[in-house]
């Protein structure tokens, strides 16, 4: 409990937030997760709406609670999911007009805070806002099984791994926007030519990653042995670079877009190759991340 964040707060959140600060309750949910930007931690928290506590106005816009530190692990780690905070915090600026930050290009929501006052509160609105979230949401699919909502990451899920040609991988739809049916009738016609789509993505990500997976085996073996000897250095073929990876999660994002997430085989020293493409226009790049 305390003050949180940085004393001097970063100029963007003066130009974003209100400069008064005000008590509010909060429903938080998942973890606390962050990102950097010029030398300081910008941290945040999902809530599910929270009470303005002088003057009873409540909320129930899915935002965050965001605030500012030099070093991610010193501070302000709320405790994962489920948890009234009472804080004190900022709100958004208004939009010319009264509207909310929330409409304006970088959909900003939710509150700066600045301290937290006390945990595990009590109060009915938000105790019932957690009550609807935690409720199953779901699609059924005749291909692909049951599809349940992530709602921390806003995305449906496999309830189980299916078959792929050999590998047990999830199948994940955005849950952004209305067209979540068009997304699911992708993802079955996909899944019906698995075997096609199978060979594709295996010849497109040995083609465009395998001179770097060279790369990146021979700084290894360069690197690790005293006595390396470049003329026995062995190159991973692009077929050999298609077995290798294993294909494990594959994401359907609206208009055609899909991402297709592999493990390694620590070619890339566990990270995971991914290929971008479109249903309708073919493959756009491939690349590793994590």
């Amino acid at each position: 409990m305390g003050r949180i964040g940085m004393e001097n707060v970063p100029e963007s959140v003066n130009k974003y937030y209100q400069a008064e600060e005000k008590e509010f309750l909060v429903m938080t949910v998942g973890g606390t997760y962050g990102s950097k930007c010029d030398g300081y931690w910008n941290k945040s928290i999902a809530i599910l709406g929270y009470v303005e506590v002088e003057s009873g106005r409540t909320s129930n816009i899915k935002g965050s609670l965001s605030w500012s530190v030099e070093d991610y692990k010193a501070d302000g780690n709320f405790k994962k999911g489920g948890i009234i905070y009472r804080i004190k915090g900022r709100l958004p600026k208004l939009l010319d007009g009264g509207e909310p930050w929330i409409n304006n290009e970088y959909r900003m929501s939710g509150l700066y805070v600045t301290e937290i006052i006390s945990e595990n509160e009590k109060n009915e609105f938000l105790e019932n806002l957690l009550t609807e979230y935690r409720k199953e949401v779901s699609i059924n699919s005749e291909v692909l099984g049951k599809l349940i909502l992530n709602k921390e990451v806003n995305l449906y899920e496999t309830e189980n791994d299916i078959e792929w040609c050999g590998d047990n991988i999830k199948i994940t739809l955005t849950a952004d926007g209305d067209d979540v049916d068009e997304l699911l009738a992708d993802a079955e016609e996909f899944y019906k030519n698995r075997q096609e789509w199978d060979r594709k993505i295996r010849e497109y990500a040995s083609e465009y990653l395998t001179e770097l997976a060279n790369d990146w085996k021979y700084d290894a073996e360069s690197g690790n042995d005293e006595d390396f000897n470049e003329d026995d250095f062995v190159e991973i073929t692009e077929e050999e670079f298609a077995k290798r990876i294993e294909i494990c999660d594959i994401s359907f994002d609206g208009d055609g877009d899909f991402s297709v997430y592999c493990n390694d085989d620590d070619m890339f020293w566990g990270h995971t190759v991914i290929v971008y493409g479109n249903i309708k226009t073919g493959f756009e790049s491939a690349d590793i991340a994590g």
